[in-house]
């Protein structure tokens, strides 16, 4: 394991493996453009204007026809800047492999919508640690809050990462208990590597105190996750009293072990997953273990 972790991006491969990097990097990272079809979602792009004079781009997702009431903000994994833009009416963004941009569609349902919620475009560049857990984070997905509610109809709200998007979904959960329902956390980010402090991210997560947060929360983490700053044991010893999804097993797994498709990313696991914490949202049941004998495609 190399010192400087990159979680749910691109591995700096040696040399040898240069030319299967060329395939996969090029499908976790190269735009997405999606073109709308109807047995797809419904997808709707929006950028906030920010009192400070930049642009918070989003993209809202809901089961065709219907009418949810329930937004679920996702935070995606390392670097978490996912570019969402709309040009002559097609939308593109980064990142699609990573967990949730991917398995988004299996949480979607006649009460509850997904929105892929960007960095600001002052921060993309980097929308690091010192920008996810000020103030102004969370002052950000305040008017991203309110941006669903006034114009996507959500009467609830709770905020999801997944990996390094779980020092948002962290932070915000303790900076904006009035304005949200609950938090979930997946692939929870909580050993950062501090012995390369300088190259590093994730380190406030190295002593996050869980406890402190007030609404309702959810952790769901692979069993077998193998990457070294997500560890399975650091969540079930540090989460508290919140219940805990663990999932099992893999469909072929493959690529960097902090990355979008090993365990650390719930592959081969994703519907079952997303099954889970939508039960969790609706009714609070909670599915302590799950995907140990399931098959998924």
């Amino acid at each position: 394991m190399k010192a400087t972790y990159h979680i749910a991006g691109a591995a700096r491969l040696p040399t040898l493996a240069a030319i299967a990097c060329i395939f996969l990097c090029s499908f976790v990272f190269a735009p997405h453009t999606h073109a709308q079809e109807p047995s797809g979602p419904e997808e709707h792009f929006a950028s906030i204007a920010l009192p400070r004079g930049t642009e918070l781009p989003i993209l809202v997702s809901k089961q065709a026809g219907s009418r949810p009431n329930i937004a679920v903000l996702l935070f995606a994994g390392y670097p978490g800047i996912l570019h969402i833009r709309s040009d002559d009416g097609s939308v593109t963004y980064d990142l699609h492999g990573n967990f949730l941009i991917r398995a988004r569609r299996h949480l979607l349902n006649d009460q509850i919508f997904t929105v892929m919620v960007d960095c600001p475009k002052d921060q993309w560049v980097l929308c690091d640690d010192r920008y996810r857990t000020s103030d102004q984070h969370a002052q950000d997905i305040a008017a991203v809050i309110d941006k669903v509610k006034s114009d996507f109809g959500a009467t609830k709200v709770y905020v999801m990462g997944t990996s390094y998007g779980t020092v948002s979904s962290a932070f915000l959960a303790l900076k904006l208990t009035d304005k949200m329902d609950g938090a979930i956390h997946t692939a929870t980010f909580t050993d950062p590597d501090t012995a390369h402090r300088g190259r590093s991210h994730g380190l406030p997560m190295g002593n996050f105190d869980w406890t402190a947060i007030k609404v309702d929360q959810l952790f769901v983490h692979h069993k077998d996750d193998p990457c070294s700053v997500t560890r399975y044991r650091s969540v079930v010893s540090r989460k508290g009293i919140a219940p805990l999804i663990t999932v099992q097993g893999s469909k072929n797994a493959h690529g960097n072990v902090c990355e979008a498709f090993s365990a650390h990313g719930f592959v081969g696991r994703e519907r079952i997953t997303m099954l889970a914490i939508a039960d969790w949202i609706a009714s609070r049941k909670v599915q302590e273990i799950v995907g140990d004998d399931e098959s998924e495609d």
